[in-house]
């Protein structure tokens, strides 16, 4: 593996560990200063993404955060569920409500555009 590799590689975890530890400052900031590849839609060792990871926590802010810069709230885990069936087993009903206004304004931005 060249020294790029090592370095993305090293970037992602950094960005894993701050979804899953840190707080939304500093994921807001590792998001906007995207100079460094980061995949926020990788999957992780358990087959969460950084969206999965934030909505098992319950912290809409990072959700929110996330989609904001294109996480893709349709991704299943290797469970086979995603953003929406986390948070609502979780009990996080703040993030379900948040996960489907967002969808529901997605539907409807790309039916208007079909138009």
């Amino acid at each position: 593996m060249n020294g790029t590799g090592v370095k993305c590689n090293q970037i992602q975890k950094y960005f894993l560990d701050v979804v899953r530890n840190g707080d939304c400052d500093e994921l807001q900031k590792i998001l906007e200063s995207r100079d460094e590849k980061i995949n926020i839609n990788l999957y992780d060792n358990e087959g969460q993404t950084a969206l999965h990871q934030s909505c098992l926590i319950g912290s809409l802010k990072k959700v929110q955060i996330l989609v904001k810069f294109g996480a893709d709230i349709k991704l299943a885990n290797r469970d086979g569920w995603n953003a929406l069936h986390i948070a609502s087993f979780g009990g996080h009903q703040d993030i379900a409500l948040y996960l489907i206004s967002t969808k529901s304004r997605t539907k409807t931005m790309s039916t208007s555009s079909d138009s």
